[in-house]
């Protein structure tokens, strides 16, 4: 019975530190995803700036003439 219960034990032991390895690289997956997130969230926040700029430029000149 001691012999089962300790392969029990080694056998939670190996399957813990496969789970802390997944979870790692889990964690690993989730910060690069919300870094390339914010990456691209910037873009195009800048993108939409710049055409803001752009087209309120483009209205004032029309104005004008």
């Amino acid at each position: 019975m001691i012999q089962t219960e300790l392969k029990t034990i080694r056998q939670f032991q190996k399957r813990k530190i496969q789970v802390e390895k997944e979870l790692a690289d889990l964690n690993e997956n989730l910060r690069n995803t919300e870094r390339k997130h914010q990456e691209t969230l910037r873009r195009l926040e800048g993108r939409f700036f710049e055409e803001k700029v752009e087209n309120i430029w483009i209205n004032k000149c029309f104005v004008y003439w």
